[in-house]
């Protein structure tokens, strides 16, 4: 995944004026996270196979500070107010073109689906309800 491609303005323009999204963040904290894993290994296998001058011990302070990133950013996932199903959309057209993109935009192009599919259900369900109960939904 080529992350910084998304996350730079002048790779991409259209960030200039679009407000960060909920699932860009949650983008960043998996990477945050996964580098971390990197990290994590790397200091074990220089545990195993030492590489002078470096030691395990010098993996110590960066993991502490990536655990504090993937917090931080976790924070911020948090206190995002959420993506709609238009941002949503917004997002796949903007990187279904893209190399290396294409599952992830399939996937997320059907789960927006489903979900519109579920809510049409939901409100057939709820007005068969209605109609059942005397209402009548206009």
């Amino acid at each position: 995944m080529d992350i910084y491609r998304f996350f730079h303005p002048h790779h991409n323009p259209r960030l200039l004026s679009t407000p960060v999204r909920q699932l860009e963040l949650v983008e960043l904290e998996q990477a945050a996270s996964e580098l971390r894993k990197s990290l994590l290994r790397m200091q074990q296998r220089i545990d195993k196979k030492p590489v002078t001058p470096i030691l395990p011990s010098h993996f110590t302070d960066i993991i502490k500070a990536m655990d504090f990133v993937s917090r931080s950013i976790q924070t911020l996932c948090d206190a995002h107010p959420g993506d709609s199903k238009n941002e949503l959309r917004d997002l796949v057209e903007e990187r279904s073109d893209c190399a290396g993109w294409e599952k992830w935009a399939a996937l997320l192009q059907e789960q927006l689906g489903s979900s519109e599919s579920n809510e049409d259900a939901h409100s057939e369900s709820l007005k068969a309800v209605n109609e059942s109960n005397g209402f009548i939904s206009r």
